[in-house]
């Protein structure tokens, strides 16, 4: 837990107490996350460079240290997330990420504030039992400043590989956590779809879709809970010769659709403007959530009743004229006007945006496969470990499509580009 000072101390001095707090929680947390960044610095390091996430993977020789942490990094991290670790030839890839948004969180912290200035107050007054106390409890706390401290020696730093775009704010955040220069290596699209056809040919599970389910039954408004028991469950499928050709979506900026014919062959035939950075947007200005991730999980906990307008809004009940039931939603956030704002939680808000994003994110995608007369489309990018948002964007397809387009998510899809990147730096013979 952070180290701010408590007003129900036992000790009168509340330097002191902040000083023995911060001291425990160096030991458990700062050290481990130093040992981490520490543990990094001579591996082969591969990011991409997304707009909100910086992904990355590191090939590591052995990870007894890593494993018996994993679960504490998982847990306890104040701004990484470790997802998983893929055996690779003779080395074990480690998958992780970092949310821009949570570092400069962090950053802002008085915990990180009280890590880059910690002075230990000379000028106050201590009792003989205090300086006692003080004394016994020194440590040397200069060690913690390695997080996002300036590199040592810049001459000397190795180099790490990345795809996507960079911008000197970002290089300059890679060279504090890492200690390593930026070489560009390859793009996203490409490298994903390097990864995808590596991943279809040597994994033995990893693309899956979900039960299938009426869009008519997840566009409602109210608590999901009320609309369904079930507990979704991916349903795993292999693909292998059945690959080729595919439509990818990709969503990490705005929705970016390519045809794919082959391992080396691919066209982009569209886009739309509403990717996972427009998601992002909206439920920080809206929801004041950093974390996406976290926001879907808390979206779908919502009720949206007050948020997105009914057909029994406007009907006063069911339109049996045409079957639409009086749940069903007729216009998104169109009640936020009219309602008490006091009525309105984040997750109720969250939960308009995650139906409005599942909704209109698929139908480019759909249209667009509908017109390749291509019947499977492979989601890339981010669907934020989401499956209720996975299974509104494959209803959505669905009903777009007549049934006509299978949809396809990965395991690994938000770590493709860096699979990819392995896969084409052992074949140029660099790793």
């Amino acid at each position: 837990q952070s180290p701010i000072p408590n007003p129900q101390s036992p000790i009168p001095n509340p330097h002191i107490w902040y000083y023995i707090r911060f001291k425990k929680f160096y030991k458990k947390t700062t050290k481990k996350i130093n040992n981490f960044f520490i543990y990094l610095n001579n591996k082969m390091l591969l990011l991409n460079i997304s707009p909100i996430y910086l992904r990355c993977g590191a090939l590591i020789e052995n990870s007894e240290m890593l494993e018996k942490e994993l679960d504490y990094y998982k847990e306890q991290f104040l701004y990484i997330k470790p997802d998983m670790m893929l055996n690779f030839n003779s080395k074990k890839l480690l998958l992780f990420q970092f949310n821009y948004f949570s570092i400069e969180k962090f950053k802002k912290s008085p915990d990180y504030e009280f890590l880059e200035k910690f002075e230990v107050i000379k000028d106050i007054d201590l009792d003989e039992k205090e300086s006692k106390l003080l004394e016994r409890n020194l440590f040397n706390h200069k060690d913690s400043t390695t997080i996002l401290s300036e590199p040592r020696n810049k001459s000397k730093i190795p180099s790490c590989y990345y795809c996507g775009r960079i911008t000197g704010k970002k290089e300059n955040l890679i060279y504090k956590l890492f200690q390593k220069k930026c070489v560009k290596y390859g793009t996203s699209t490409d490298l994903s779809i390097k990864a995808i056809d590596y991943i279809n040919n040597n994994f033995s599970k990893s693309f899956f879709s979900l039960p299938k389910e009426s869009i008519g039954n997840l566009v409602r408004v109210g608590n999901s809970k009320n609309n369904t028991n079930k507990t979704l469950s991916k349903e795993y499928i292999k693909l292998k010769k059945d690959l080729y050709p595919y439509i990818l979506s990709t969503g990490d900026e705005g929705n970016n659709i390519y045809r794919v014919d082959s391992v080396d062959s691919h066209t982009k035939i569209g886009s739309s403007v509403i990717g996972s950075t427009t998601i992002w947007s909206l439920f920080n200005l809206t929801c004041d959530y950093e974390d996406l991730e976290f926001a879907m999980k808390e979206a779908f906990k919502g009720n949206n009743e007050h948020v997105d307008l009914s057909v029994g809004d406007i009907y006063g009940g069911n339109y049996s004229g045409v079957g639409l039931d009086s749940s069903l939603i007729a216009s998104s956030f169109s009640k936020i006007n009219v309602t008490d704002k006091n009525l309105i939680e984040n997750k109720d808000m969250g939960k308009a945006l995650a139906i409005f994003y599942g909704v209109t994110y698929s139908r480019v995608s759909a249209m667009l496969a509908s017109k390749e007369k291509i019947n499977r489309i492979l989601i890339s990018g981010d669907t934020y470990d989401s499956l209720e948002l996975m299974q509104m964007i494959e209803s959505s397809i669905d009903t777009y499509s007549g049934n006509e387009i299978n949809t396809v998510f990965c395991d690994y899809s938000n770590f493709l580009a860096i699979i990819g990147m392995v896969v084409e730096l052992n074949k140029d013979g660099i790793l």
